[in-house]
């Protein structure tokens, strides 16, 4: 029985993620363009995606709410394409055909992807040519600063060349402007050459954006250094108090924690963008003309300092924080050492106490001994005496001397005898004898 069109087999258990990862693997797909064409591309942090949805709807209302990438025709000549990335979005508008001359006043149709909401971080108008010449009149309108022009042949594994020029400055129209001659490289190749160069802007771009943030993080990042070093210097002289240095660690530790926080993840999306747009020029392999920048310089120059910037203010959060949790092991065992020096006293003084009380017992047990013997021979005489009546001859006081010492080291005996066998109860089982 064949599968419907569309379906699966009916034997064919499929994994729940399967559709979605095979989706991933066609997004970014390499297009084609019909020379000359004209490429305007914007991306976009976009931070309210139903705001997006709504207004993507506006414009196409087949499309798929939870799709992230999607392409439309505007005509025969005329393409619209969206993609949605983790935090930001890509629309591209492909004009193509040469209905008139190649300029770089905006198309009617590049209103549709202007208006769509969230902040511009890169805005392009890329002109596609077959060759130098064709590009003579492109460049002479571009209005490129000479002292800021880049231009460097790009290589396609195919081994075809194509030309770029471009200066990296946003113009009055607020775009960017490219000029790629493609100078007989094959057109599947110049597509995936094309697409790689429009994303080595947008990742550098989106990279860049957490300069600014390293740089306001780095100057807080200098005074809760400073502060540190002064509670390290505290914490070694041993002049402060050491729960006034515990509360000052746990805020500086509390303050890194902070400014970690709000910068790890624009940190982390900085590192990743520029490994991918180290990728992205390496599979360029731009050849440089003498006189003018090529990619890698103007890359190595000014995008790398900004990505060591980014790095370099991560690494230093980390050995802040790493510092400040040395100083508050550090300070709290010096406290629980205090605090085992003045337990281990307290210890000795109970001990003290412990064998000046039991000193004092056995004194008030003998000066007991002596008071109850001197009330038992007093409770032995009375018969005694009574007997000395019936029998003269009987001499009670020389008795009287003579069970004196006898009753009192019976009884000190005895009393010895409890105590030893109140101490034996007292004992846990396994440890008497």
């Amino acid at each position: 029985m064949a599968p419907e069109p569309g379906g699966v087999a009916p034997g064919l258990i499929e994994h729940p993620l399967r559709r979605q990862v095979v989706g991933e693997m066609q997004l970014r797909r390499s297009p084609t363009y019909t020379l000359p064409a004209r490429i305007i591309q914007i991306v976009r942090i976009v931070e309210d995606r139903k705001a997006e949805s709504v207004a993507l709807a506006s414009l196409w209302p087949d499309l798929d709410p939870a799709a992230r990438h999607a392409q439309r025709h505007l005509g025969d000549h005329a393409s619209f394409g969206w993609e949605r990335h983790s935090e930001a979005s890509t629309v591209t508008l492909v004009l193509t055909g040469d209905d008139g001359p190649l300029d770089w006043n905006p198309p009617a149709e590049a209103a549709l992807i202007e208006g769509l909401p969230g902040g511009v971080v890169r805005a392009s108008r890329m002109m596609l040519v077959v060759d130098d010449t064709a590009a003579e009149p492109c460049i002479a309108s571009a209005g490129f600063a000479p002292v800021q022009l880049v231009t460097c042949h790009v290589r396609s594994p195919s081994g075809g060349r194509a030309r770029l020029w471009t200066d990296f400055r946003i113009h009055d129209d607020g775009y960017g402007r490219m000029v790629v001659a493609a100078n007989g490289m094959p057109l599947a190749d110049l597509g995936r050459c094309v697409q790689r160069i429009e994303e080595l802007g947008n990742y550098r771009n989106l990279a860049l954006i957490g300069l600014p943030e390293a740089r306001g993080a780095w100057s807080e990042l200098d005074g809760l250094e400073a502060e540190l070093e002064q509670v390290g210097q505290a914490l070694a002289q041993g002049k402060s108090r050491d729960d006034i240095l515990l509360a000052s660690l746990t805020g500086l530790s509390a303050r890194l924690l902070s400014i970690d926080s709000r910068c790890s993840y624009r940190m982390s999306a900085t590192a990743a963008y520029a490994r991918i747009v180290a990728k992205r020029l390496e599979q360029l392999d731009a050849d440089p003309i003498p006189g003018y920048q090529s990619l890698a310089d103007f890359t190595e120059r000014r995008f790398q300092p900004a990505i060591h910037t980014c790095a370099a203010l991560t690494a230093r959060l980390a050995l802040l924080n790493a510092r400040a949790t040395q100083f508050t092991a550090l300070l709290r065992t010096r406290i629980e050492t205090h605090i085992e020096n003045q337990n281990a006293r307290l210890l000795i003084s109970m001990d003290s106490s412990a064998r000046m009380q039991l000193r004092l017992q056995h004194l008030v047990e003998g000066l007991s001994s002596v008071a109850i013997s001197y009330y038992l021979l007093g409770l032995i005489a009375y018969p005694l005496r009574a007997a000395e009546k019936h029998w003269p001859a009987l001499e009670v006081t020389l008795l009287e001397g003579l069970l004196a010492p006898v009753i009192i080291v019976v009884l000190i005996l005895s009393m010895r005898l409890a105590r030893h066998r109140l101490v034996l109860d007292d004992k846990p089982p396994h440890s008497r004898p």
